[in-house]
């Protein structure tokens, strides 16, 4: 077993093995421990260091959005996210998206762009542990079992294990996340 000593060496140890064309950092301290970590760990990764990356990448703008607790969807729906010591509620609400025809379907279109946002908030956030997801009620069982396997598709992106239980009988669906990082 390896223990990592910092932020930066997890990430190389973590991405070690995966597709990754090239890394790009924006110090010089960054720069020299990224090519000693490469070399001990024998991988050939080219490593750039781009002062200006933040800008370039719209790095600021994202960072700030990440802070934010509500995150709006294209269709017009939103997600609230909230978290305690206990638990991560996730709550997605319809807003502006009114369907026309099929409520449904609409109820089912949100709920499927809130998973695909959602599955990519856990990762960017690192949340772990007990989460659960107040989707939009859908009354039948094909659309439930559609966001359930979208859902079970989505986490499969991430680096860490994610295990996916049922919606309970209040409609929640539960799942769990194991951090990758932890505070210190």
């Amino acid at each position: 077993m390896y223990k990592a000593s910092g932020i930066l060496e997890k990430l190389l140890i973590d991405l070690t093995g995966k597709d990754v064309e090239k890394i790009i950092v924006n110090c010089k301290e960054a720069f020299v421990e990224a090519n000693t970590l490469l070399t001990k760990v024998e991988q050939e990764i080219p490593i750039e260091m781009q002062e200006d990356f933040k800008q370039r990448y719209g790095l600021e703008t994202a960072f700030a959005k990440m802070e934010k607790r509500k995150i709006y969807l294209n269709c017009g729906g939103s997600i609230t996210i909230d978290q305690t010591e206990a638990l991560t509620a996730i709550d997605v609400n319809s807003g502006k998206c009114v369907g026309k025809d099929n409520l449904e379907k609409t109820i089912l279109l949100v709920n499927e762009e809130a998973t695909v946002e959602i599955a990519k908030r856990l990762r960017l956030h690192d949340i772990g542990g007990i989460i659960v997801i107040d989707y939009i009620n859908m009354k039948e069982t094909a659309s439930k079992e559609r966001i359930k396997n979208l859902l079970e598709e989505e986490v499969k992106k991430d680096r860490t294990v994610v295990q996916i239980f049922d919606f309970t009988i209040l409609n929640l669906m539960e799942l769990t996340r194991k951090k990758i990082f932890r505070q210190v």
